[in-house]
């Protein structure tokens, strides 16, 4: 007989979207959203014991754990502890509604300099049993999962807009087109640890691995249901598992990252401290790290697009800075932090994105040097046309003997010789500075179509 998996009891969980959003500088958006919602910046410490120096390496620990140095991210918190009720579904035969109530406790911000930011939202429910936590990351990780408070409907991403964002866009609207919409997709990233209050068996934990990663009924794997995954499938969506305790399987995928097993966070029936940090704070920024890498290759690959109207130059140096900066092999000198690393890089594809994005700049780099070889061509080419006429002298006693035979005024004369010699500059000018000149005109464009 099959146990029920659904009714298994969590002891204690860790449940967290995490979202990307981005702020104008111009427009002072990020300030505002700090000081709006009351956002609360208190860097870690290494105390006396050094523990993040002994268990990071310096870029990673810097970046992503103390807050140090320019390139750094800057983590910002506030408590919410705010209940939001969130439509599930509705039985087609007894019109009734299903409902869960969800409690968000708590936001965290996480800057960057270049402009794309990401936020992660912590939440929980009341009851202990799987199949409700598996309704609510099912819930939790849409857009448009329908939520009510105080008694108005709304959708997710609205609601964290207005009440997390201070009204930072991260989804488009037929009015306003929120840029960051263009990579984000139309889900939030899931990170779940659900710590058991009882062992199961391997296989078990793995199925349900599948179940809540994917987002599928509790049940799904190993069963046979509608949705259940052929063999084949299954083993490919748990070829990067990391199970190298016996209490607990990490597993994860492109939107998910997901943790079950017994003893994670709660030690001798109490909650462990010292667990709870490493889970929430620390593995979860290796989780971070990645999805920042994984947004910022969205971002490129899109700004790249042709008529982006940026300049290339400077976007391939802008991308080779932010890959010497961020791009790391290895973050920490204990095994399972960068074996958390390595298997959720995989999980994301970034190794292959990363190559065949360079490889798209090198194509791009090469292309503009062959684009600047021949200017530079056309450019000695037109040198070497007045070189040949000998010096500017002769050139200005023909335009003097000229204006002497027609009688033309000397002022007039020599303003409508400027005049001429710019209209002919111009398109030699648009042919020499190319991505000069698409760029000034992206930038009239967008000027014109702002009033």
């Amino acid at each position: 007989m099959r146990m029920d998996k659904s009714n298994l009891v969590i002891a204690s969980s860790i449940i967290k979207i995490i979202g990307v959003f981005e702020s104008e500088n111009k427009k002072n958006e990020l300030q505002k959203l700090l000081e709006k919602n009351e956002f609360k910046n208190e860097p870690i410490k290494d105390g006396a014991d050094n523990t993040h120096k002994n268990l990071w390496y310096p870029e990673f620990r810097n970046m992503f754990i103390l807050e140090k140095g320019e390139n750094a991210s800057k983590i910002y918190h506030k408590t919410i502890n705010k209940e939001l009720i969130f439509f599930l579904r509705e039985n087609k035969e007894t019109k009734k509604k299903d409902y869960l109530d969800v409690f968000i406790l708590k936001i965290e911000l996480f800057t960057f300099k270049e402009g794309l930011h990401f936020f992660s939202i912590e939440v929980s429910i009341k009851q202990n049993e799987l199949c409700y936590y598996s309704d609510l990351t099912f819930a939790i990780n849409k857009f448009n999962s329908k939520v009510i408070n105080n008694g108005v409907e709304a959708n997710w991403v609205n609601w964290i807009e207005e009440n997390c964002l201070a009204s930072i866009k991260i989804t488009s609207t037929e009015k306003l087109n929120a840029k960051v919409d263009d990579y984000s997709g139309s889900k939030f990233k899931l990170f779940t640890v659900l710590d058991l209050a009882e062992s199961i068996d391997i296989n078990t934990r793995e199925e349900l691995l599948y179940d809540i990663g994917c987002g599928a009924k509790i049940g799904s794997a190993g069963g046979t249901e509608y949705f259940s995954p052929s063999q084949e499938y299954y083993k490919s969506v748990l070829i990067n598992k990391i199970s190298v305790f016996d209490n607990y399987t990490i597993l994860p995928l492109f939107d998910t990252f997901t943790v079950i097993g017994k003893g994670i966070i709660i030690i001798n029936s109490k909650p462990d401290s010292d667990k709870i940090k490493t889970w929430s704070q620390s593995y979860f920024r290796i989780v971070l790290y990645n999805f920042y890498i994984k947004f910022n290759l969205f971002r490129y690959n899109s700004e790249l697009q042709e008529d982006s109207g940026n300049d290339e130059i400077k976007l391939r140096d802008k991308f080779e800075s932010f890959l010497n900066t961020y791009n790391l092999s290895h973050i920490s000198f204990n095994f399972l932090p960068n074996l958390i690393l390595k298997n959720h890089k995989e999980s994301l594809d970034i190794e292959n994105e990363l190559k065949l994005f360079k490889k798209r700049i090198m194509r791009i780099s090469e292309s503009i040097k062959e684009k600047q070889q021949k200017r530079s061509n056309t450019l000695l080419g037109i040198v070497g046309v007045f070189t040949s006429i000998g010096a500017v002298k002769p050139i200005f006693k023909f335009a003097e003997s000229s204006r002497l035979y027609f009688e033309f005024n000397p002022i007039l004369y020599y303003f409508i010789i400027g005049i001429i010699l710019i209209i002919i500059s111009i398109p030699v000018l648009i042919y020499l500075f190319p991505q000069k000149y698409k760029f000034i005109k992206i930038k009239w464009k967008n000027k014109k179509n702002s009033y």
